[in-house]
């Protein structure tokens, strides 16, 4: 599924043959998707940019039925678990003449999981409302809206009620918690000029010293350079930011005051989820033989220029759990449907991604109760004198529980 990360995503869900595909032409007053009444007309999930007046564009994605139990069914479930990864609100739609049932129920449970805001629309009620249906609703603390596609009935009130619900754009914390006004912050680079050009690194920079402007002083450095620019300076800087390699190096030249991290932990704040992350390296001491992994890269750089993932990443989580682990190698667009035989998911750093794409691979882990962490994240954990680069985000609590050791 590709993902417009520039439209609000907006899924409808539901059981086959609930009116999923009628109500979103209701709502738009549209005829955009296909209506039938033979269950499962829906096999697969299908997206479409439209005008969600007076709200403005928006991506409305029809998915096929989660009550589908046939192995063709399972797949298209795992289809729908993507688009409920990816999707910015969604609509559950019930029959109401049926009462709830456990895919039902445990849809709800997965939007609060990964905190996706819903509304259930009870559709049909011209053929009456099943009292059991209401007692339940209101027992899971759920709105829903009593509606008839059928007979248009209810369906004004159920779309000012969304429009009214639906999420503004969500502001990304960059680095503005970790410095105060007149702070001093060095940004170091590297000497080799080819590395410095380096188009991500050249952005993540650019970035910082955009976020830093009228707020704090910015100081950048050559690697090289670190150590006469801190002699010169009247007191320690505040904070020093440079790239994962060199940090080992840096360290111990900076007092233990002075907050260090790196550029790739801050775009994994900016596009990540850094608390989530550091749930997941709790599971590595979890690991056992056998166990299986899945190490995914967004691009096709990692893969065939740096093969991070199949040098680096792998070797190190093999000696940090001292295992023999199954490991799978996943490169391309989006994650596998299926995630449930895999007991840790490495990504990396997305660094080409979209906000919205990473978050919709994090919110599938989740949704699948499997860990997630990235490469940045990782590496901090598994290299012991690097953790300090963790502690100045307020994600890191307190410090990591257990650190490896050399």
């Amino acid at each position: 599924m590709v993902i417009n990360s520039e439209k609000l995503h907006i899924a409808i869900v539901g059981r086959q043959n609930v009116g999923k595909s009628k109500l979103i032409n209701s709502i738009i007053n549209k005829e955009l998707f296909v209506v039938n009444e033979t269950p499962g007309t829906t096999t697969d999930p299908v997206s479409k940019a439209v005008e969600l007046s007076p709200y403005g564009p928006v991506v409305i994605i029809d998915t096929a039925g989660i009550d589908d139990g046939s192995e063709l069914g399972k797949k298209r479930i795992g289809k729908t678990i993507k688009v409920i990864s990816a999707a910015d609100f969604a609509i559950i739609v019930l029959d109401a003449r049926e009462e709830l049932d456990s895919s039902e129920t445990e849809l709800i449970t997965l939007l609060r999981k990964i905190h996706v805001s819903f509304l259930v629309a009870v559709n049909k009620i011209e053929f009456g409302i099943n009292p059991h249906l209401l007692t339940e609703l209101e027992a899971l603390e759920v709105t829903h809206f009593e509606l008839s596609c059928k007979e248009d009935a209810g369906i004004e009130n159920f779309k000012k009620k969304l429009i009214h619900l639906l999420p503004g754009e969500k502001k990304t914390i960059f680095i503005e918690d970790l410095v105060s006004k007149d702070d001093v912050v060095v940004l170091v680079v590297p000497e080799d000029a080819v590395l410095l050009r380096k188009s991500v690194l050249k952005s993540q920079i650019d970035e910082v010293q955009r976020a830093l402007k009228g707020n704090a002083a910015c100081i950048v450095v050559k690697k090289n350079d670190l150590s006469y620019t801190l002699t010169h300076l009247k007191n320690p800087p505040d904070l020093v930011i440079a790239e994962s390699d060199i940090i080992n190096q840096i360290e111990s030249e900076l007092p233990i005051t002075v907050k260090l991290t790196t550029y790739s932990l801050i775009l994994t704040r900016q596009k990540g989820d850094l608390s989530e992350f550091l749930k997941a390296v709790e599971s590595l001491d979890k690991l056992r033989n056998g166990d299986k992994i899945l190490i995914s890269e967004a691009c096709g750089d990692h893969q065939f220029e740096y093969a991070i993932g199949k040098t680096e990443i792998q070797e190190s989580l093999r000696h940090y759990t001292n295992c023999k682990l199954k490991v799978d190698f996943f490169n391309g667009s989006g994650l596998p449907d299926d995630l449930s035989e895999y007991k840790l998911i490495v990504h990396c750093d997305g660094c080409k991604l979209a906000r919205k794409i990473m978050q919709s691979r994090i919110n599938q882990a989740k949704l699948m109760s499997v860990p997630i962490v990235n490469y940045s994240v990782l590496t901090s954990f598994l290299n012991r004198s690097s953790s300090r680069t963790i502690l100045p985000f307020k994600e890191s609590v307190t410090p990591f529980k257990s650190m490896p050791q050399n």
